[in-house]
């Protein structure tokens, strides 16, 4: 009796060990993260599928736009690039590569994973939030004038400031990096006060 609860203790193990080998091989390793992200950048998001080796495997990367349910999964374009390498025999990375990246990449990033018996596993989801591009321009008016001020206390006399420019900085409607100057224009100096 006590050989036969021994037998069957070592079966469970072992059938344990099993489905444990199988849940790391048949998995998506990533964690949670949140990218901020300037728009015209390129931003490039990484997956490894831990698959030991079985084939039959097919996946990609999701995406849920800011606002809404659901993930889409991600088709190659223009922008988005989607590639995979092996780095090991075990092993595969899925990578997605958003070129001039902008307001509408903005959401939720995952990959996703069908197995040969049609399971499906996710990795960890990527909030990415996009930044607004902030263009210099000059078809705006000028900005008021700074009223002068005295400067009688210790610290003042001792770090004065060199010079005083004036620049003006405003959002471009559009949003587009593709609107923005190529180089910026020499700010225009309203005044310079120099101290010696």
């Amino acid at each position: 009796m006590m050989k036969s609860a021994y037998r069957c203790s070592l079966t469970f193990l072992a059938f344990l060990c099993i489905l444990k080998v199988c849940e790391l091989c048949q998995s998506i390793r990533g964690s949670r993260a949140s990218k901020l992200v300037a728009e015209g950048s390129s931003l490039q998001l990484s997956c490894e599928v831990q698959h030991c080796g079985v084939t039959g495997w097919t996946g990609g990367w999701e995406f849920q736009e800011m606002g809404t349910t659901g993930f889409t999964r991600l088709t190659p374009s223009e922008r988005i690039e989607l590639s995979n390498y092996s780095s090991t025999a075990n092993s595969t990375h899925l990578l997605v590569d958003i070129h001039n990246i902008n307001q509408s990449d903005a959401g939720a990033y995952q990959c996703k994973i069908t197995w040969p018996a049609q399971i499906t596993s996710r990795g960890h989801v990527t909030n990415v939030n996009v930044t607004a591009v902030w263009c210099l321009t000059r078809d705006h008016p000028s900005p008021p004038p700074v009223q002068p001020r005295s400067y009688t206390s210790f610290a003042a006399r001792v770090k004065p400031k060199k010079e005083l420019v004036y620049a003006e900085v405003a959002l471009n409607s559009s949003r587009r990096q593709n609107d923005c100057p190529k180089q910026v224009p020499e700010p225009t100096v309203y005044s310079s006060l120099h101290f010696s």
